[in-house]
């Protein structure tokens, strides 16, 4: 079975130790807070997405992680390449600016039938013929911390889109699936994630699932909800190995010193 290698430091560290990895990444903002790692996401991406409204949310706090430089330098630095959605709730201040800035603001208020988020996916899948797609990896902040059924949304599309490459991230936390049609090497740097984690069967039950590395691991153990599911694990060594009969959302924490 072919493996499908994952390391998060490779994007939370400032200075990454990646090794012969490459990666391209866009990021999208959604309505939730903005992680204080944003600015590290934010110059690792060659893309930058604001879904509809959250670009008010961008124009706000971004200042705060720079309190001692000019506001308008700042803002001017953290433009986002697209601004797309309803269009309906951003300031029309904010909106004069970016588009002042040169982003690309997309109307789609015709489209009441996807998320936002699916929105900013599908641009990405389908209209940057200029990125970098065969090691393209989606970094998606304010995904994850408010409304549980936005939350549930936003896991959703990870199911949607399958053979894209995508991580929900928090200031706590971040998601992604780990698809059955590959055996997966987590790679663990522990200055910046853990110590905890979790393996969630969400779409389907698992009759099989080993894994090594953690503190609980399983050996070819059944997992389901109403049953057992891997909650509140702990990583425990530099690499984590997994191995599924389905698709599975790993979650691991985010240690304060990220960046």
């Amino acid at each position: 079975m072919e493996v499908m290698e994952h390391s998060s430091a490779d994007f939370l560290l400032s200075t990454p130790s990646g090794g012969s990895r490459q990666r391209s990444y866009a990021l999208i903002i959604l309505n939730y807070d903005v992680p204080r790692f944003t600015a590290v996401l934010w110059d690792r991406a060659q893309l930058r997405l604001c879904a509809d409204g959250r670009v008010n949310h961008l124009y706000d706090v971004i200042l705060s992680f720079f309190p001692e430089e000019d506001p308008l330098l700042v803002r001017q630095r953290y433009k986002p390449d697209v601004i797309k959605g309803d269009l309906d709730s951003i300031r029309p201040e904010v909106r004069e600016f970016y588009d002042n800035l040169g982003s690309t603001i997309l109307d789609e208020s015709y489209d009441q039938d996807t998320t936002d988020i699916h929105k900013c996916i599908a641009f990405i899948r389908d209209c940057t013929p200029d990125l970098e797609k065969s090691n393209l990896i989606l970094l998606i902040v304010g995904a994850l911390g408010g409304r549980f059924d936005h939350e549930l949304g936003n896991i959703n599309v990870l199911y949607t889109f399958p053979n894209i490459r995508i991580v929900l991230l928090s200031n706590h936390s971040l998601v992604y699936l780990l698809p059955k049609t590959h055996r997966h090497e987590i790679l663990i740097d522990h200055s910046v994630e853990g110590p905890h984690c979790g393996l969630v069967p969400v779409a389907a039950p698992s009759q099989s699932t080993t894994t090594s590395g953690l503190q609980w691991d399983l050996n070819e153990t059944p997992m389901s909800f109403g049953f057992l599911i891997s909650t509140s694990n702990i990583l425990r060594d530099e690499k984590v190995t997994v191995c599924s009969d389905v698709d599975l959302l790993w979650t691991s924490s985010i240690q304060n010193s990220a960046c």
